[in-house]
């Protein structure tokens, strides 16, 4: 499973260019202009997860969801 997660660079630096800098230092992220005009100045990060581990996650978060309701 994957998370997705838009980050919003600081004022006046270019997504494109963030992504090309930090590629050269390995690290993947997708510029957030890729996904259109709104999406400039942003990165998105993805966060991936073997199936055991996400499945795990969703195990306990539905055991606290279901405790919340009483």
């Amino acid at each position: 499973g994957s998370f997705y997660l838009f980050s919003k660079l600081p004022e006046g630096v270019d997504d494109r260019e963030a992504v090309r800098r930090l590629l050269h230092r390995g690290v993947a992220v997708v510029p957030g202009s890729a996904f259109g005009p709104a999406g400039a100045g942003h990165i998105r990060l993805t966060f991936t997860l073997e199936d055991d581990i996400l499945a795990e996650g969703i195990r306990r978060l539905t055991a606290e969801l279901a405790s919340l309701q009483g």
